[in-house]
């Protein structure tokens, strides 16, 4: 459970921080992520590694955001999953590599943000 939360926070910020650098502005008390539990997995440090992070984050915008600051932060979004599992350090010399990143961003009623993903890395 810990390592979820961990995991939970980590994807969380990295998605504000995209947020904020691409300027898109959320109100942050209706920020939520979650992921789906039937999907995702997390075997990290083990012989076999894996991890799978299915699930996704809404928020209720702030402002209007257009078509080209949309794909501007899905871009950004796309470039983290790569960067985050290469800096992860297996104690046992293996190194996980980025199988699968799939990120979706997405307006929906007008104001309701949502970031899809399907994070997985071997």
């Amino acid at each position: 459970m810990a390592m979820w939360t961990q995991f939970r926070r980590l994807l969380l910020g990295t998605v504000i921080e995209a947020m904020l650098e691409e300027r898109v502005a959320v109100d942050f008390n209706t920020i939520d992520i979650r992921f789906d539990r039937s999907k995702s997995v997390f075997k990290v440090p083990r012989f076999d590694n894996h991890m799978r992070f299915v699930g996704e984050l809404q928020a209720r915008l702030a402002e209007e955001l257009d078509r080209a600051a949309q794909r501007r932060l899905e871009r950004r979004l796309l470039g983290v999953w790569p960067q985050l599992v290469g800096v992860v350090t297996i104690p046992i010399g293996d190194k996980l590599t980025p199988d699968k990143n799939h990120v979706q961003v997405v307006i929906e009623q007008g104001d309701r943000l949502r970031v899809v993903f399907d994070l997985e890395a071997d």
